[in-house]
């Protein structure tokens, strides 16, 4: 079982650079782009950042589909079998896709793992429908990953994009997110449970008794 936030974002931070081959700030390793986030300064060196903020947190299950049934979904992991579904349960799936899909309008969340070195290393960008509140309904985005220190560290709304350059607007300000070449770009498309597959990774919010509760919907994402 695994716990995580699903809002919220760095404190103070203007700034998340994500380009390969930015050697000072960015490494690439195992298809994940690693990304340094700092305040905006005057002047030619950067200000010291302070202690990185992390988001509040929310718990959340990662479950691997076996087969979907009539009225239940049969999985593992997450010390439970099956998960009980019908025509009304919500299902949002993550679907690869190239920088083009962060676009003005859309609600974008940037997911990673942060390090004791305040920075952080980009395991997912999130990109919901133009005008909604959230990437992914209920979700933060990071709940079908698998990897239970991911976060959503920015979640804002694109305001702009331009030469590789979107702007986020999020409750702390604004935000300049550079995407460079094979950035992990996924855009969120609303889905019905009967098309879930064997072998999907599905993210479903826990009830106040720590129990998963797919009445609020499923995240989705296909597995390895």
């Amino acid at each position: 079982m695994e716990r995580a936030g699903n809002s919220g974002g760095f404190g103070g931070v203007r700034q998340l650079v994500l380009p390969i081959g930015a050697a000072v700030f960015v490494v690439v390793a195992l298809g994940a782009v690693v990304a340094a986030a700092q305040r905006t300064g005057n002047g030619d060196a950067p200000p010291t950042p302070g202690p990185m903020t992390l988001p509040r947190t929310v718990g959340y299950a990662t479950l691997t589909v076996v087969r979907t049934e009539p009225g239940r979904l049969v999985v593992s992991g997450g010390g439970v079998a099956e998960l009980p579904i019908g025509a009304g349960t919500r299902a949002w799936r993550l679907e690869p896709a190239d920088a083009d899909a962060v676009e003005t309008g859309a609600a974008v969340a940037i997911i990673g793992v942060p390090n004791e070195v305040r920075n952080a290393a980009i395991r997912a960008i999130v990109v919901g429908e133009a005008g909604s509140a959230g990437p992914a309904g209920p979700f933060g985005g990071h709940e079908a990953l698998g990897e239970p220190t991911a976060l959503p560290l920015i979640t804002g709304t694109v305001t702009g994009v331009e030469n590789g350059r979107a702007t986020v607007r999020t409750a702390a300000g604004e935000v300049s997110v550079w995407l460079g070449p094979g950035a992990p770009v996924f855009r969120v498309r609303e889905t019905g449970v009967e098309a879930l597959q064997p072998g999907d990774r599905v993210g479903v919010l826990l009830d106040r008794d720590g129990r998963p509760d797919p009445g609020r919907g499923l995240l989705v994402m296909r597995g390895e």
